[in-house]
């Protein structure tokens, strides 16, 4: 026997256990859409209706009992787009000037777009620790090589990767999906199996997985949708035909056959990390990037979120207030924690966590969350920000610019500038609106609110409406250009069915006009609109006897 190897042995096995402590891995499960009461996990442990009672989510639980809930845990926005970009940096929406989905102000703003910026990726890469990152699924404005990403799934001539919701395989040829891979769930195991077997236990990793589910479109295989549709069979029907309509929406079987067929991949990674050696120095995120859709809905039942008010393209809790489960080493398992987190501080979290010792810039919004990982109510979070910033200008959507201040959530509706004051930690439900008792208190919040969005040049509503205007200026000119490139292509040809085509040609630059048309008219009316929770759209509709989109209205 070689006498130095017992030495050697040990140190060899010291070694691995500095980088078990000091390097952990790090996975992002990021879905879409995802309620905070729509897994089969309370996000709040006093607050039964904070877990769904039909659907249910077999893995986020074994999470659960893993980890921590966080009660309070936010999406960066009421849509997706804008809390993808946010994640990414570590910024709050304002700062990176991606508001809501399809910000027309943003281009204005970042023609440059993000590429070089410090991402997710680099918190863990400038560690100097052999880092690997990689990133699957829907994707964002940027391609994300360009912001440090070492794998991807992203098509070389095309980003972001949005593959239509997960609908189509491919974004040139939108090629459906076969029926044994819905919403590419199946795509994206492989892809993520494909790189743990490459770097588990190899390297230090970090993957986010972002999910095309549970966002519409809904699909699920054969499989899981008869075990989903026998269970909905078997429950007791309301009789009232708008209470069944209501049920018939919050106990979807095909819903509950796409969430629980998503969840497995939970449960996939978790099996081969336990089985690589990797589970304990793996921290697990799970988390959704908005609230649920809320349409078809009603004036007196706005619970498709549980108990919170609104959902997606709302800046109430139902539509920013997201699950939020987290489990890794030094977390205690079954545990829950009530302090305000938000997805921005993922960054500087992974930054800390990853043992990164070179100094994060300036901009980060967000402060890392180890303490309250550990601590959970006795931690705290110290951020770049101000409080945690919902800035929604949108020219389509209730424009609402928010901040929540520790207990308090004060709320601006920035066509009007009216002001709302909730106390969020135990008014969740936003029922009992304290602005006019809390004066003071209001004015500060607002005074703090505004100071920032001025200084990361978040921008007003005004900006959002004049930008669309101008878009919608550029597309009708466009539409134009491409009439006359049209006409002057027939008239060249003089085909025998001419003056057939001459018409087709015509009739598609009036379709597109009257559909500029009906956008400007809509919008216009959007911005005087006073309402908190509905916007101006089927009155402006009915008010110019056209659709969105055009399409004349049959009068009655």
């Amino acid at each position: 026997m070689n006498i130095f190897w017992f030495p050697l042995s040990l140190l060899i096995l010291s070694a691995f256990a500095s980088f078990a402590k000091d390097s952990p891995n790090f996975i992002i499960i990021y879905m879409d859409d995802l309620g905070w009461h729509q897994t089969s996990v309370r996000m709040m442990d006093s607050e039964p209706m904070s877990k769904h009672s039909f659907y249910k989510t077999p893995n986020v639980e074994r999470l659960a009992e893993m980890g921590r809930c966080f009660s309070n845990g936010y999406a960066p926005t009421a849509t997706c787009t804008g809390s993808r970009v946010s994640i990414l940096f570590g910024q709050t929406s304002a700062r990176t000037q991606y508001r809501y989905v399809f910000d027309v102000f943003h281009q204005k703003q970042r023609p440059e777009g993000y590429a070089g910026q410090y991402s997710l990726a680099d918190s863990v890469k400038t560690a100097g620790k052999n880092y690997i990152t990689a990133h699957f699924g829907k994707g964002m404005t940027e391609k994300l090589k360009l912001v440090n990403y070492d794998v991807t799934d992203e098509y070389e001539e095309h980003a972001p990767n949005g593959n239509l919701h997960g609908e189509k395989i491919d974004i040139p040829s939108r090629k459906d999906l076969p029926p044994d891979n819905p919403k590419r769930i199946y795509s994206l195991i492989d892809e993520s199996m494909k790189f743990l077997r490459k770097n588990a236990g190899k390297r230090p990793f970090m993957m986010m997985v972002s999910h095309y589910s549970v966002h519409v479109p809904h699909a699920a295989s054969k499989k899981y949708m008869d075990k989903w549709q026998a269970k909905y069979d078997a429950l007791e029907k309301p009789t009232d035909k708008e209470e069944l309509r209501l049920f018939e929406r919050e106990c979807n079987p095909l819903y509950g056959a796409m969430l629980e067929e998503t969840d497995q991949h939970i449960g996939i990674l978790l099996d081969y990390l336990k089985k690589a050696g990797e589970l304990d120095n793996t921290y697990f995120i799970f988390t959704s990037d908005n609230g649920s859709e809320c349409i078809p809905r009603t004036k007196e039942n706005r619970r498709y979120n549980g108990p919170l008010q609104e959902g997606k393209y709302s800046c109430f809790e139902g539509g920013i207030r997201v699950p939020f489960v987290v489990a890794g080493p030094g977390i205690q398992g079954g545990s829950y924690c009530d302090v305000p987190v938000v997805q921005w501080d993922l960054l500087a979290t992974l930054h800390d966590l990853s043992g990164n010792e070179t100094p994060l810039p300036d901009d980060i919004d967000g402060g890392s969350l180890r303490d309250v990982f550990f601590k959970g109510n006795q931690g705290k979070v110290k951020r770049g920000a101000p409080g945690i910033v919902h800035h929604f200008p949108s020219h389509y959507q209730v424009p609402i610019s928010a901040i929540r201040i520790g207990d308090y959530k004060f709320m601006r509706n920035m066509n009007t500038d009216e002001k709302k004051l909730f106390n969020v930690a135990v008014d969740y439900r936003e029922k009992n609106d304290i602005a006019q008792k809390m004066p003071e208190k209001v004015a500060s919040m607002d005074k703090i609110l505004r100071a920032y969005i001025e200084e990361v040049e978040g921008g007003d509503v005004k900006d959002s409406y004049q930008a669309f205007y101008e878009t919608m200026d550029d597309f009708e000119g466009r539409a134009v250009e491409n009439h006359k490139r049209k006409m002057k292509e027939l008239d060249a040809n003089m085909p025998s069915d001419y003056e057939k085509q001459k018409a087709l040609i015509d009739q598609e630059l009036e379709l597109k006009k009257r559909g500029f048309f009906a956008n400007r008219a809509i919008t216009k009316k959007q911005e005087t609109w006073p309402d908190w929770y509905d916007t101006a759209r089927k009155t402006a509709e009915a008010e110019i006897g056209m659709t969105k989109g055009g399409k004349l209205i049959k009068k009655k």
